[in-house]
């Protein structure tokens, strides 16, 4: 049996006496997209935080594929494949699409990013941009400057920008936030096209159970630091502890 591509094990995290992470024991096997739910303060953001560098954690261990990444800095973790996109859109709204994506190939080649040189325009680092452009759906609209997408698209940019690094796992934090009915399908149908050619495996953290229960193959529920429930949807909703935590809510 193989081993699992993120193993955490242990880890623990306290802000004083509130406790955001309490001695959690998570597996995350390759190819299993996988969603992490719970309601304000249940240490989602940690979780993700410890994850990818940006937060210490008192106690436990993070290994990934294979490597103890649990002191390792954010770029180490990137260059190793564990990468993460943000709550807030976070892309450069004066440069083009094509640009935005550029960027993160460039520098994954070890190459500086110098748009007045021969080497932007190598043809396997337009190639590769263009690729991951495609695989997101914004092939066509590489000349747009950023700021000019809509909010959907950006959010779609973003994942571009992330998959630009070639990521082994990507945690997505609320990659839906803001986006009406139908760029919420949008994103959804390219997550889950992406997810199944198992080149990245998705870890995403989401309130819109919509989006959860039709999306993953499987959930884990968080409520203060713990783990209350990690199992298939069909399970994750029927689970009597998971619906008190979302205050009586159909968790549907």
């Amino acid at each position: 049996m193989s081993s699992p591509l993120l193993q955490v094990k242990g880890l623990t995290k306290a802000f004083g006496k509130v406790v955001t992470a309490r001695e959690i024991d998570l597996d995350f096997e390759a190819g299993v997209l996988t969603s992490i739910i719970g309601p304000n303060g249940a240490g989602k953001s940690t979780f993700i935080n410890m994850m990818s560098g940006s937060l210490s954690a008192d106690a436990g261990a993070i290994t990934f594929d294979g490597h103890d990444v649990t002191r390792l800095p954010i770029h180490a973790r990137v260059g190793m494949g564990l990468c993460r996109s943000f709550q807030v859109v976070n892309v450069f709204p004066g440069l083009t699409v094509f640009e935005n994506v550029e960027i993160p190939t460039l520098v994954n080649r070890r190459r500086a990013a110098r748009f007045f040189s021969p080497r932007a325009k190598e043809t396997q680092v337009r190639d590769q941009a263009l690729e991951v452009l495609n695989l997101v759906g914004l092939g066509h609209r590489t000349e747009v400057k950023a700021s000019e997408l809509s909010h959907g698209d950006q959010r779609l940019l973003e994942v571009a920008i992330a998959m630009a690094a070639r990521p082994k796992l990507l945690f997505l934090d609320e990659p839906t936030a803001g986006m009406n009915p139908v760029e919420r399908v949008d994103i959804l149908k390219h997550i889950r096209r992406i997810s199944n050619q198992g080149s990245t495996t998705f870890v995403i953290v989401e309130h819109d159970m919509d989006i959860v229960f039709s999306l993953s193959d499987r959930v884990v529920v968080l409520h203060r630091g713990d783990v209350i429930c990690d199992g298939p949807p069909s399970v994750v909703q029927c689970d009597e502890q998971v619906r008190e935590c979302y205050l009586g809510q159909e968790v549907m």
